[in-house]
């Protein structure tokens, strides 16, 4: 019954319903329906409006989320294909070019810096500081003290200079010395200069002046009259006389002239009328004193002249400004050079001495040898004396480079030499270490100071004394934050050598933390003494009153500045620790599995694809090197190991086919002869550069024209892909040698080589051997007409027909 009843009142309520949705009264329109209509139109309006905002936002932070998950997928070992796309083209708008360029494969392996550390950066103000850059005021500075170290060097009686002893040593210093004036005055013709002070002077009378006193030093030289330089040896102390006075009045010439060929003009004059010839102390104010007026072009004529036309021994200021004169000319390549030439492993070294192995006979020469000299072939060659200057020059080289972990390397020899360098350098190598979050370079630092703990010491009690109160504390935080962030992977392998480790990082903090109150106590000294003289003072209470304020709160804004820079550093550390960590073991891994996959296709097929063991070694410096080792990692990332047997000519077709350029792997699959295609030419084409198809030129033609210019283009690339798979695989290799970016690789040249060598008959030219003879006299000059642009010439009937 109680079911019947509900089922009976749900039908009526069903029918009311059906009834009230069916039927619609019929009634005037009043006020109140006109309100609620406009009142749901108006909630309507504003409720799309705030869902388009909801939906713009959420597109905002499904982007910001994306870049959040960008960063972080960093940390995976392995990523899944497809997720890597080639990257933006700079300057190209991606529709235009989408039929040019070809996407990039899954397995294609990146060279990139870590995306993780641009993303954390802003988190931490010293991770944002750039390099330590000079400005040009401490650049004068920096040579003008080098010259007052020169001249002190030039008044030293215990240095002894190399003089020429016979008549051909000192021709041979005066040919040097001639070939060092006429250097100089043409480069000050030839012109280049950035200074000023030449353009300022560059007005035709006074160029005229100038050009007239370089003209007339150019025809003294003509003569047999200058130079006429005596032997030093003769007279010792009048020769170091007139060499000291010619040194004044080139730093003279130096500080008062204007012009460069004034300049150059008056210092050859001085270098040809002198009765003595220059020395090294010459040749050091040469090169100080050029650049320190901007003119690097001249002082490398200088530093050119010293090493292929002189004798003569570098002395501690010849070694600095070498490497200033390179770090000013942003020239990296020649500081290395002069590092090796201090170490003695280059050359002569730097001409100290040079001593046969034959000649040494007793241990003490050995043993002094072996010290002090490296060994070379047949020879010792003495290294370079680094004084607090030299190792003050080399670390700031290498932080103008970049280098971090060399210049750490250099602060550490001098440490354990007992040489010092100055605090701004000090405090640039560590802000250095900081901002670059490098690990390595802070572990050398720390292992460094555990193992000469008490020179470490007596520099940190040197800078306590002679240096401010903030510019101590910035030290001690640095050192406080370095000695933070060096903690030893891998604690559980390498535990009992992470003990030690340890203890000596306590140590070092203990330290730390002792220099640390003793700066608050000094600083605590002098601001009681301030607080005192101003409330000693006799002026009025509220003026004392102000004075002490304004004292405590000068105080309180240092402490903060420097502790603001590291604020958050610890976290940031953190992060990029762990990040680092996982992409060291991503590149191991992906390094492991390619010498493997290397090692299984030798064995499954014979083919040694890394016969000169590149592979399991680190990416290497030179650009050839390089460049093969980066193709062989995406070549065999592209191949896929197959159970069963495997050929070579299934390895060269997952190569064509797997190709970065998929136009390019179906021109040659095309091409009629893909099998002749080299496993170690194919290997070349998976650089790590961005492969593209030349793009026609827009000159404004109509859609017709350019779709013609594009067909014409796919036209030649074929041509190019067919001819280059009929070449004979040392041709191939060849030819990437020589162009190793296909795009480069010009038709016309390949195309009149290739018919060169077919019509010739050189079997060794292509892949397939000659079916007979050709008389190839007239074909050849059709062909090399053709491949020219000429027009074919009349008689190619008669051509054809033979």
């Amino acid at each position: 019954m109680r079911t019947g009843a509900s089922r009976d009142r749900l039908m009526e309520k069903t029918f009311v319903l059906r009834r009230s949705t069916t039927v619609a009264s019929r009634r005037k329109v009043s006020a109140a329906d006109l309100f609620t209509a406009c009142y749901t139109t108006i909630l309507g309006t504003a409720t799309i409006i705030d869902a388009q905002r909801k939906n713009a936002r959420k597109r905002e932070l499904d982007e910001k989320l994306e870049r959040a998950r960008a960063a972080s997928g960093s940390f995976a070992v392995q990523e899944s294909p497809g997720q890597r796309n080639f990257g933006s083209i700079a300057n190209a708008d991606a529709a235009d070019n989408a039929q040019y360029y070809s996407p990039r494969p899954p397995w294609w392996e990146p060279y990139t810096a870590s995306t993780l550390f641009p993303e954390l950066a802003p988190m931490c103000e010293i991770t944002r500081r750039p390099l330590p850059r000079q400005s040009w005021i401490q650049t004068q500075l920096e040579w003008a003290q080098v010259e007052a170290a020169i001249v002190q060097g030039e008044r030293d009686p215990g240095y002894i200079l190399r003089e020429p002893k016979t008549d051909w040593e000192l021709q041979r210093t005066t040919a040097a010395v001639v070939s060092l004036v006429n250097r100089l005055l043409w480069q000050s013709r030839a012109g280049g200069s950035t200074r000023p002070q030449d353009n300022e002077d560059a007005s035709w009378e006074f160029g005229r002046t100038e050009d007239a006193i370089l003209e007339e030093l150019r025809r003294e030289l003509q003569t047999s009259h200058y130079p006429s330089y005596e032997h030093p040896s003769q007279n010792i102390e009048d020769a170091a006389r007139t060499r000291f006075l010619l040194g004044e009045s080139i730093r003279r010439i130096f500080n008062q002239a204007s012009g460069s060929k004034e300049i150059v003009g008056k210092i050859c004059y001085n270098l040809l009328t002198v009765k003595t010839p220059p020395s090294i102390h010459t040749y050091n104010t040469l090169i100080a004193g050029f650049n320190r007026i901007q003119r690097p072009d001249l002082a490398q004529i200088v530093v050119d002249s010293y090493f292929l036309r002189t004798a003569w021994p570098a002395t501690q200021q010849t070694i600095v400004c070498l490497l200033n004169h390179y770090r000013a000319t942003n020239n990296v390549e020649g500081m290395r050079d002069t590092i090796k030439r201090m170490r003695g492993v280059k050359d002569t070294g730097l001409r100290f001495r040079i001593i046969s192995k034959d000649a040494i006979y007793t241990k003490e020469w050995l043993v002094w040898a072996t010290e002090n000299c490296a060994s070379r072939k047949s020879a010792f060659v003495e290294r370079a004396r680094r004084g607090d200057e030299v190792f003050n020059s080399i670390i700031k080289g290498w932080l103008h480079y970049g280098e971090v972990g060399n210049a750490c390397m250099v602060f550490i020899a001098c440490l354990r030499n007992g040489g010092t360098v100055t605090t701004q350098t000090l405090q640039e190598l560590f802000t250095a270490c900081l901002a670059a979050v490098d690990f390595t370079a802070v572990r050398r630092l720390v292992r460094g100071f555990a193992k000469n703990t008490r020179r470490f010491i007596d520099l940190v009690h040197k800078i306590i004394h002679q240096e401010p109160v903030a510019t101590t504390r910035q030290v001690v935080i640095s050192l406080h934050h370095i000695l933070d962030i060096c903690w030893f992977p891998l604690r559980e392998i390498f535990k009992p050598v992470a003990e030690t480790y340890d203890h000596a990082l306590q140590d070092l903090k203990s330290l730390v933390n002792q220099t640390g109150l003793e700066i608050e106590i000094l600083e605590t000294m002098t601001l009681y003494s301030a607080l005192i003289s101003a409330l000693d003072s006799r002026n009025l209470s509220i003026s004392r009153l102000d004075g002490v304020i304004s004292t405590l709160r000068l105080t309180q804004q240092s402490r903060q500045r420097a502790l603001a820079a590291f604020a958050g550093f610890r976290r940031l550390a953190m992060l990029l620790s762990i990040e680092r960590r996982y992409r060291d073991l991503e590149a191991r891994t992906i390094t492991t599995t390619i010498v493997a996959k290397a090692a299984i296709l030798k064995i499954k097929t014979g083919y040694d694809f890394d016969p000169s063991s590149l592979l399991g070694s680190k990416r290497p410096v030179n650009y050839s090197q390089r460049h093969r080792y980066d193709s062989l990692r995406n070549a065999l990332r592209a191949i896929q190991i197959r159970p069963g047997p495997m050929t070579r000519e299934s390895v060269r077709l997952q190569l064509v086919r797997n190709l970065p350029d998929s136009a390019l792997a179906r021109r040659f699959e095309n091409s009629g002869n893909a099998e002749n295609l080299t496993i170690r030419a194919l290997t070349t084409f998976y650089a790590p550069y961005p492969v593209a198809f030349r793009k026609p030129k827009d000159r404004g033609h109509n859609e017709a024209i350019r779709r013609l210019e594009r067909k014409l283009a796919d036209t030649e690339e074929t041509i190019k892909a067919t001819l280059y798979a009929h070449l004979s695989g040392e041709y191939q290799r060849r030819l990437r040698f020589v162009f190793p970016n296909w795009n480069q690789m010009p038709l016309a040249n390949l195309f009149k080589y290739h018919l060169h060598t077919r019509l010739r008959g050189d079997p060794k030219a292509t892949g397939t051997q000659r079916t007979g003879v050709v008389q190839s006299c007239g074909w050849e000059s059709l062909a090399i007409g053709i491949a020219e642009g000429r027009p074919p010439v009349r008689g190619v009937q008669q051509i054809m027909s033979s």
